[in-house]
Protein backbone atom coordinates (compact mmCIF):
# COMPACT_ATOMS: atom_id res chain seq x y z
CA UNK A 1 0.00 0.00 0.00
CA UNK A 2 3.14 2.58 0.98
CA UNK A 3 4.51 1.72 -2.54
CA UNK A 4 1.26 2.82 -4.11
CA UNK A 5 1.02 6.05 -2.56
CA UNK A 6 4.22 6.79 -3.15
CA UNK A 7 3.88 6.00 -6.53
CA UNK A 8 0.97 8.18 -6.82
CA UNK A 9 2.79 10.78 -5.64
CA UNK A 10 5.40 10.88 -7.85
CA UNK A 11 3.48 10.17 -10.81
CA UNK A 12 1.05 13.47 -9.24
CA UNK A 13 4.11 15.41 -8.96
CA UNK A 14 5.21 14.64 -12.59
CA UNK A 15 2.27 15.78 -13.81
CA UNK A 16 2.65 19.00 -12.41
CA UNK A 17 6.09 19.89 -12.17
CA UNK A 18 6.98 18.75 -15.14
CA UNK A 19 5.13 20.46 -17.72
CA UNK A 20 6.34 23.98 -15.14
CA UNK A 21 9.55 22.95 -15.52
CA UNK A 22 9.57 22.42 -19.22
CA UNK A 23 7.65 25.70 -19.67
CA UNK A 24 10.54 27.57 -17.52
CA UNK A 25 13.49 25.64 -19.71
CA UNK A 26 11.31 26.48 -22.95
CA UNK A 27 10.79 30.56 -21.94
CA UNK A 28 14.92 30.59 -21.11
CA UNK A 29 15.32 28.87 -24.77
CA UNK A 30 13.28 31.54 -26.55
CA UNK A 31 14.16 34.40 -24.58
CA UNK A 32 18.19 33.74 -25.50
CA UNK A 33 17.80 32.95 -29.42
CA UNK A 34 15.80 36.71 -29.43
CA UNK A 35 18.39 38.17 -27.61
CA UNK A 36 21.21 36.84 -29.62
CA UNK A 37 19.18 37.22 -33.02
CA UNK A 38 18.73 40.44 -31.98
CA UNK A 39 21.95 41.38 -30.89
CA UNK A 40 23.43 39.81 -34.21
CA UNK A 41 21.50 42.28 -36.31
CA UNK A 42 22.39 45.05 -33.88
CA UNK A 43 25.87 44.04 -34.93
CA UNK A 44 25.62 43.72 -38.19
CA UNK A 45 23.90 47.04 -38.82
CA UNK A 46 26.22 49.03 -36.59
CA UNK A 47 29.06 47.59 -38.89
CA UNK A 48 27.50 48.57 -41.99
CA UNK A 49 27.24 51.92 -40.56
CA UNK A 50 30.70 52.38 -38.86
CA UNK A 51 32.32 51.03 -42.61
CA UNK A 52 29.62 53.35 -44.47
CA UNK A 53 31.04 56.20 -42.38
CA UNK A 54 34.94 55.26 -42.23
CA UNK A 55 34.64 54.77 -46.24
CA UNK A 56 33.08 57.72 -47.45
CA UNK A 57 34.98 60.22 -44.97
CA UNK A 58 37.77 58.33 -46.63
CA UNK A 59 36.65 59.40 -50.34
CA UNK A 60 36.11 62.87 -49.10
CA UNK A 61 39.81 63.24 -47.36
CA UNK A 62 40.77 61.64 -51.37
CA UNK A 63 38.56 64.27 -53.10
CA UNK A 64 39.16 67.08 -51.18
CA UNK A 65 42.67 66.98 -50.97
CA UNK A 66 42.18 67.22 -55.10
CA UNK A 67 40.48 69.94 -54.98
CA UNK A 68 43.08 72.02 -52.96
CA UNK A 69 45.75 70.84 -54.62
CA UNK A 70 44.31 72.26 -58.19
CA UNK A 71 43.45 75.29 -56.83
CA UNK A 72 38.66 74.68 -57.40
CA UNK A 73 38.31 75.01 -53.67
CA UNK A 74 36.83 78.24 -54.04
CA UNK A 75 33.56 76.83 -54.00
CA UNK A 76 32.02 79.67 -56.56
CA UNK A 77 32.22 77.11 -59.66
CA UNK A 78 30.28 74.39 -60.35
CA UNK A 79 32.43 71.61 -61.26
CA UNK A 80 31.77 67.56 -60.95
CA UNK A 81 34.68 67.43 -58.39
CA UNK A 82 32.56 69.17 -56.09
CA UNK A 83 29.14 67.67 -56.94
CA UNK A 84 31.05 64.64 -55.57
CA UNK A 85 32.46 66.00 -52.45
CA UNK A 86 28.19 67.04 -51.90
CA UNK A 87 27.09 63.46 -52.36
CA UNK A 88 29.73 62.37 -50.09
CA UNK A 89 29.15 65.09 -47.11
CA UNK A 90 25.09 63.59 -47.96
CA UNK A 91 26.61 59.93 -47.54
CA UNK A 92 28.87 60.74 -44.80
CA UNK A 93 25.62 62.32 -42.82
CA UNK A 94 23.29 60.16 -43.20
CA UNK A 95 26.49 57.52 -42.18
CA UNK A 96 26.69 59.91 -39.35
CA UNK A 97 22.42 59.44 -38.40
CA UNK A 98 22.49 55.50 -38.59
CA UNK A 99 25.70 55.29 -36.01
CA UNK A 100 23.37 57.56 -33.84
CA UNK A 101 20.83 55.26 -34.08
CA UNK A 102 22.96 52.52 -33.06
CA UNK A 103 25.29 53.96 -30.68
CA UNK A 104 24.30 54.79 -27.03
CA UNK A 105 26.24 57.23 -25.27
CA UNK A 106 25.31 56.19 -21.85
CA UNK A 107 28.08 53.44 -22.31
CA UNK A 108 31.60 54.96 -22.39
CA UNK A 109 33.35 53.29 -25.27
CA UNK A 110 30.32 53.68 -27.76
CA UNK A 111 30.11 57.58 -26.31
CA UNK A 112 33.90 58.39 -27.13
CA UNK A 113 33.09 56.94 -30.58
CA UNK A 114 30.11 59.43 -31.36
CA UNK A 115 32.75 62.35 -30.25
CA UNK A 116 34.67 61.03 -32.65
CA UNK A 117 32.76 60.96 -35.18
CA UNK A 118 31.54 64.17 -34.32
CA UNK A 119 35.02 65.72 -34.43
CA UNK A 120 35.52 64.46 -38.20
CA UNK A 121 32.34 65.67 -38.84
CA UNK A 122 33.56 69.07 -37.50
CA UNK A 123 36.59 69.02 -39.87
CA UNK A 124 34.56 68.07 -42.79
CA UNK A 125 32.08 70.47 -42.43
CA UNK A 126 34.52 73.17 -42.03
CA UNK A 127 36.61 72.22 -45.42
CA UNK A 128 39.99 72.47 -44.03
CA UNK A 129 42.64 70.78 -45.35
CA UNK A 130 45.68 71.03 -44.06
CA UNK A 131 48.58 68.94 -42.83
CA UNK A 132 47.44 69.21 -39.20
CA UNK A 133 43.42 68.54 -40.05
CA UNK A 134 44.47 65.20 -41.84
CA UNK A 135 46.31 63.70 -39.45
CA UNK A 136 44.05 64.41 -37.20
CA UNK A 137 41.29 63.07 -39.34
CA UNK A 138 43.37 59.93 -39.91
CA UNK A 139 43.93 59.65 -35.90
CA UNK A 140 39.84 59.82 -35.27
CA UNK A 141 39.83 57.38 -38.09
CA UNK A 142 41.86 54.68 -36.41
CA UNK A 143 40.18 55.41 -32.62
CA UNK A 144 36.75 54.57 -34.19
CA UNK A 145 38.22 51.58 -35.74
CA UNK A 146 39.82 50.39 -32.45
CA UNK A 147 36.87 50.90 -30.15
CA UNK A 148 34.67 49.49 -33.13
CA UNK A 149 37.47 46.18 -32.79
CA UNK A 150 36.84 45.88 -28.87
CA UNK A 151 32.79 46.46 -29.34
CA UNK A 152 32.44 43.57 -31.44
CA UNK A 153 34.66 41.92 -29.57
CA UNK A 154 32.52 42.31 -26.02
CA UNK A 155 29.13 41.93 -28.09
CA UNK A 156 30.20 38.38 -29.96
CA UNK A 157 31.47 37.47 -26.42
CA UNK A 158 27.77 38.29 -24.92
CA UNK A 159 26.33 36.69 -27.27
CA UNK A 160 28.82 33.04 -27.49
CA UNK A 161 27.98 33.18 -23.56
CA UNK A 162 24.03 33.40 -24.11
CA UNK A 163 24.55 29.69 -25.10
CA UNK A 164 26.87 28.79 -22.72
Amino acid sequence: MAIQIISLLIALLAVIVGPIITYRITKKNLEFQFRSLTQENWITKLEESILSFLTHTEQWIGKYQYLVESGLADHTKIDPNNQQIDELLDAINSAIIKLQLHLEEAKPDQKEMMLNVAEIKEIINTRVYDEQSVQKLKNLHYNIIEKAKLLFKEERQKIAGIFR
